[in-house]
């Protein structure tokens, strides 16, 4: 496996090309590259960040890469952090426990607020911005390209935005869905973490396209299915990769789409989501495993992909209706 794939726009489509010689060698249309990173094994959901909005990251802020970042800031410290965009993404805030702060985003200034869990703050590139906490404090911040901004804008409202798109900072606000999405990602682990954090990111931008977007959306286009040799090789992806985490742009890149088209196009061919899909296929190994082989049930959770056997359990009876031993015991062929 490679560790980035290549997205190729054709104008303002993404375009169903036969692969084979010669299908992206289209020099008289316009292109947009977008690198989808393949995250190395065990991808942190949440990083921390040592510095104020700066993720604890080792390959930094890949502008390449239309991923969502999500880092964490937490202290009690009474200092004053600085920090300004160095890039071309917006920072999403959400506090996460009652505070006290002081905040300047360029000229606005938001002097000893009392704020709460669920008050969200935005700020756009090229915006220097410094804080004061009078209190302990604990934030996420959402580091969010600007390509995955378009990207999503696109799949939603069927046409790319040529002059970009931008967020609006609705501070001081409290939005009670951004805040609940962002517990969800504090309790996510297991091997199959990566995917669902994918999800919920996807989630968190198209809500901010919603509410907080500065671009009138258009009307909305049908969205057509994953064709199939696309979905052959997803499945045969998702088959060779079923004892190892997987990311939602892993399988989007094995299909040669954006996150956004993959998701909706694939859910419209095979009428679940990837991530329920995935969890499927990983009970399906483990179900064949459990009647053919007499490996504890512990280790045989991390063989199919899970992260621990609590998880792997609880997963197993929601899709087949008893517990791996029950299972076993009833269905053991040897």
């Amino acid at each position: 496996m490679t560790d980035s794939s290549v997205l190729e726009f054709f104008g303002n489509e993404p375009q169903e090309l036969e692969p084979g010689p010669g299908a992206h060698d289209r020099a008289d249309s316009p292109r947009l590259l977008i690198s989808l990173e393949r995250p190395r094994p065990h991808r942190p959901v949440i990083y921390k960040e040592r510095k104020w909005r700066l993720p604890d990251k080792p390959d930094g802020m890949d502008q390449r890469v239309p991923r969502l970042v999500v880092s964490r800031w937490q202290g009690a410290d009474r200092d004053q952090h600085s920090f300004e965009i160095a890039g071309d993404y917006h920072i999403l805030a959400v506090i996460l426990q009652p505070t006290r702060l002081s905040l300047r985003v360029g000229p606005r200034s938001f002097q000893h607020q009392d704020v709460v869990p669920g008050v969200i703050q935005i700020t756009p590139p090229g915006l220097p911005a410094d804080v004061v906490y009078a209190r302990p404090y604990d934030i996420l911040h959402f580091h969010i390209p600007n390509a995955l901004l378009m990207e999503c804008f696109d799949w939603s409202h069927g046409k790319w935005p040529t002059d970009g798109v931008a967020l609006r900072d609705p501070l001081p606000a409290r939005d009670a869905l951004l805040e609940k999405l962002g517990t969800t990602l504090l309790s996510i682990d297991g091997a199959d973490g990566c995917l669902f954090a994918d999800f919920l990111g996807l989630a968190i931008v198209t809500h901010l396209l919603r509410l907080y977007s500065e671009v009138s959306p258009p009307s909305a286009r049908k969205i057509t299915a994953l064709p199939r040799w696309r979905l052959k090789r997803v499945n045969e992806f998702i088959e060779a990769h079923l004892d190892s985490p997987v990311a939602l742009a892993d399988v989007a890149g094995a299909a040669g789409l954006s996150c956004m088209h993959f998701a909706a196009q694939f859910r419209a061919a095979t009428g679940v989501r990837p991530h329920e899909y995935l969890v499927r296929r990983r009970i399906a190994k483990a179900q064949a495993m459990l009647a053919t082989t007499d490996m504890p049930i512990a280790e045989l959770a991390l063989a199919v992909g899970f992260g621990s056997q609590a998880h792997f359990t609880v997963a197993f009876k929601r899709f087949s209706g008893l517990t791996p031993l029950r299972w076993r015991q009833s269905h053991c062929l040897r």
